[in-house]
């Protein structure tokens, strides 16, 4: 199996293959974000009633394991279109879950101590989730192989993310300022940027994986 050589990258090259990841997987990008976008707003709509912290939680649990679905049949089929599976295995949706939890846990805990670091977890664990999906193996390699493949463009990768990030916290910010937590139009125009950004931060994993580690000969003129 041929493979491009792992380089140092520029931020621009990493937006610019993310963007072309989207475009190749035009499809599942459409599916991906129409499903998340309607089935998290429909939470969120329902969630407005429930005043009990129970309640909440439980939605938000809910919003979790549906984000958890749709990234995996999102990124497995972004994986799939652009070449870049190599694994023999079947089904990983265990081993993926398990690495949702820890990655959940570790950016969750990079946050509390500050947002930088929470940031730069982010980064040097960009790639876990299509390299488990493209791979295969387990949680702990995902993450482990991740952090050592993404060290020399670890800053590039957080400013990309910020890219990426900045203008739905932005939307999200101002639609809960101008027009109230309990808004329709706000909460609707809050997760149509929301899920926007999980397509470009999903892609960008995906684009990253075959930029950094290398990719099959079939899949290099996507990202060479």
């Amino acid at each position: 199996m041929a493979t491009l050589a792992p380089r140092e990258l520029k931020i621009g090259t990493i937006i610019d293959k993310t963007l072309a990841v989207i475009e190749r997987c035009g499809l599942a990008t459409l599916i991906y974000f129409v499903a998340l976008t309607v089935i998290d707003a429909a939470i969120g709509y329902f969630a407005l009633s429930m005043t009990a912290p129970l309640q909440q939680v439980e939605m938000r649990l809910l919003q979790s394991l549906v984000g958890l679905i749709c990234a995996y049949f999102f990124i497995d089929a972004m994986v799939r279109k652009t070449g870049l599976r190599s694994r023999q295995a079947g089904d990983v949706f265990l081993p993926f879950l398990g690495l949702y939890i820890l990655y959940s846990i570790g950016v969750v805990l990079g946050f509390i101590l500050i947002i930088f670091p929470g940031l730069y977890i982010m980064a040097r664990w960009s790639i876990a989730q299509p390299m488990l999906i493209a791979r295969g193996g387990g949680p702990m390699q995902a993450l482990g192989d991740s952090w050592e493949e993404t060290e020399e463009n670890a800053f590039q990768i957080l400013i990309a993310s910020l890219v990426f990030l900045v203008p739905a916290i932005a939307i999200s910010t101002l639609c809960t300022f101008m027009l109230g937590r309990t808004s329709i139009a706000g909460m609707l125009i809050s997760q149509i940027a929301s899920s926007a950004t999980s397509v470009l931060v999903l892609a960008m994993g995906v684009a990253l994986y075959g930029l950094i580690v290398g990719t099959p000969k079939e899949a290099a003129a996507v990202f060479e």
